[in-house]
């Protein structure tokens, strides 16, 4: 009597199955592995992207009201703390300013130390013929860092002022960014947002994907 109502309830489980559904051939293996890789190469790199604006972003949420430093000839440079917002005084070098254009952007840019000490240097953006009223001052503000926090950002130039204007240079000498206070980072929040949406998205997808189907009816 068993055997009967076995074969009843496996009947209505295929009838229950949608023929459509069941007709649809595999996807192909490679496919899913080839699509499930872009994913995981996605995620990956979307966490690196996290890492290298790390410090950008906690710049953004930094204090808003500039430390002032004084003059830059009377800065104790061992006391400092990078990645901060500040305001220090002194007097453009000419004789020792180099131009530097950004490949992304266009922007041109002024390098150069402050007079009466080699520790801290200044990075302004200078356009045209505004550029002698932008570098016409003694006090700067922007976001304290190092030249080698910077990474290859201003690696050329670090190079030609120590060999070709014969100053200390090094990794551990301290840039300002000129003009560039907190809130001027709100693009690296926006980045990080849509790396964490890419890494949400693509995580559900490969979990969704791969998950082991639940077990039929029975």
């Amino acid at each position: 009597m068993a055997q009967p109502s076995s074969l009843s309830a496996a009947s209505a489980t295929v009838e229950a199955l949608d023929p459509e559904l069941v007709a649809l051939p595999a996807p192909p293996r490679a496919r899913r592995v080839l699509t499930a890789s872009v994913m995981a190469a996605t995620i990956v790199a979307s966490l690196a992207l996290l890492g290298v604006i790390r410090t950008d972003i906690q710049y953004f949420f930094s204090e808003t009201r500039a430390l002032d430093l004084g003059e830059a000839t009377a800065v104790d440079v061992g006391a400092l703390d990078t990645n901060r917002f500040v305001r220090v005084v002194g007097t453009p070098m000419a004789s020792a300013t180099v131009h530097v254009q950004r490949v992304l952007g266009g922007e041109t840019y002024a390098v150069f130390p402050l007079a009466g000490q080699r520790a801290i240097f200044v990075s302004a953006p200078v356009a045209g013929p505004d550029e002698e009223a932008r570098l016409a001052r003694r006090e700067w503000s922007g976001r304290l860092v190092t030249f080698g926090q910077l990474g290859g950002r201003l690696s050329g130039v670090r190079s030609y002022l120590r060999e070709r204007v014969d100053l200390p240079v090094t990794r551990d000498s301290y840039v300002l960014l000129a003009d560039e206070p907190p809130g001027a980072y709100g693009w690296a929040l926006v980045l990080a947002l849509v790396c964490v949406a890419f890494v949400a998205v693509n995580l559900a997808w490969i979990v969704r994907w791969f998950r082991p189907a639940p077990p039929a009816a029975r």
